[in-house]
């Protein structure tokens, strides 16, 4: 598979690490070096975000922020890319096999999105199936949190079931939900049909929004 040139690191070790991981996510810490990150951050900063509804539960969620779509192939990255886009799809592939997608990376895909949540703000329950999805990836890119802040990404870590969209039954899920905190330069990459929410950002994060590149990946069976 050809995932485009190799990221050159802005120190020789900066420290990229396996946070935590269950059957069907992965967090990665520290996913750039820090000058590597600054830039990313400055880049998301200056991108035009417009305001849009959720379309989880438009009502309740209240707006988040969205601009910069595209989809690009995962083994073909230009070489002037920012070093995040690299970085994601290099760790994305690393982990097909979490997707369960081991062998199709040729046929993988991922849009990339970038959101802002202010506070307020939240994301219902919901669990990223359909249109060839078989995972999706969230890159925190703001530059500092604070866990009281909230926004945290809550993730329950089996299929979903045909009545998960009910708040209620998820109370008899067999699992407790992993709470995967917004840590800047953090990496999560997860499986289609899993439930998940981004929690309610509190109103103490006063003009800091929660931000991050967040996309699906997609594939098509091979022909």
């Amino acid at each position: 598979m050809n995932l485009g040139p190799p990221i050159t690191p802005a120190t020789p070790d900066h420290g990229i690490r396996v946070h935590s991981r269950g059957d069907r996510y992965v967090v990665i810490d520290d996913l750039l070096p820090r000058a590597d990150f600054e830039a990313a951050a400055d880049d998301i900063e200056r991108i035009r975000l417009k305001p849009v509804l959720s379309t989880i539960d438009p009502v309740y969620d209240g707006f988040a922020y969205r601009g910069g779509e595209e989809k690009q192939p995962l083994g073909d990255t230009a070489p002037d890319a920012p070093r995040w886009q690299h970085a994601v799809k290099e760790r994305v592939a690393d982990h097909l096999d979490l997707l369960d997608a081991a062998g199709k990376g040729n046929h993988v895909s991922l849009t990339l999105s970038a959101w802002g949540y202010p506070a307020g703000s939240r994301l219902s329950c919901h669990n990223d199936a359909g249109a060839d999805r078989i995972g999706a990836y969230v890159y925190f890119v703001h530059r500092t949190w604070n866990a009281d802040w909230g926004g945290g990404l809550a993730l329950f870590d089996e299929a979903s079931r045909a009545d998960a969209p009910d708040g209620t039954a998820l109370l008899h899920c067999a699992k407790h939900p992993a709470l995967i905190l917004p840590r800047p330069n953090r990496l999560v990459v997860f499986r289609a049909h899993t439930m998940h929410a981004v929690q309610r950002v509190d109103a103490t994060a006063g003009d800091r929004m929660r931000r991050t590149w967040t996309g699906f990946i997609t594939t098509k069976d091979a022909p």
